[in-house]
C-alpha cells in the first residue's frame, strides 16, 4: 500500500492549562449541498452568532477560512480587514487546489464581544467546472474562541 502525505505538517501552535474551554462558531458559503447535479455557486459573505455567558471570559479568538481554488488571504470580519497570519494549500492534482487561512482575532472578539459575526469579502473561490462537477467546490469560516470559566474543572486546551 502506497501512502501520499497530505498538506503540511500539524505542530503545537498554543496551549493554555487551567479552568478553560472552546467553543466555535462559523458558517458554510455554499449556497447547497455540493453535486455534479445542483447548481454551482458561492456566497461572498456568511454570519454566525456568538453567545457566551458573562462567566466567561475570553482568553483567545482565532478566525479560519478556506475554500476551493488558488486562495483569498484578505476578508473582513464585521466590516474589519483581516489579513491571513498563517496559510495553507492543497494541491489535489492538476486541475484542483484548495486553500485555508488563519488569523488570531482575540482582541476584535473581545471588544465585539457576544452578538453576529458576518466574514465577507472571501471572493477568490474557483467554482468552475473541475471543482463542480466533482462535488469539490467549497468555501467556509469559523471562530474558535477560548475562554476561562472559573466555574469548570482544570483543563489543557
Amino acid at each position: 500500500m502506497v501512502s501520499k502525505s497530505f498538506a503540511q505538517s500539524i505542530a503545537l501552535y498554543e496551549q493554555h492549562n487551567g479552568r478553560f474551554d472552546y467553543t466555535a462558531i462559523g458558517n458554510t458559503l455554499n449556497l447547497i449541498e455540493n453535486g455534479a447535479y445542483f447548481e454551482c455557486s458561492i456566497l461572498q459573505g456568511s454570519e454566525a452568532e456568538l453567545n457566551m455567558p458573562s462567566s466567561q471570559s475570553v482568553i483567545a479568538a482565532y478566525l479560519y477560512w478556506a475554500g476551493s481554488g488558488a486562495g483569498d488571504y484578505q476578508v473582513t470580519l464585521n466590516e474589519t480587514p483581516v489579513a491571513a497570519a498563517r496559510s495553507f494549500s492543497y494541491i489535489l492534482d492538476s486541475d484542483r487546489q484548495f486553500f485555508a487561512a488563519f488569523s488570531d482575532i482575540t482582541s476584535l472578539v473581545i471588544s465585539h464581544g457576544n452578538g453576529v459575526y458576518a466574514l465577507n469579502d472571501l471572493e477568490q473561490i474557483n467554482i468552475s467546472e473541475n471543482y463542480c462537477t466533482t462535488g469539490t467546490n467549497f468555501a467556509g469560516w469559523a471562530i474558535v474562541v477560548i475562554y476561562e470559566d472559573l466555574s469548570l474543572p482544570l483543563n489543557q486546551i
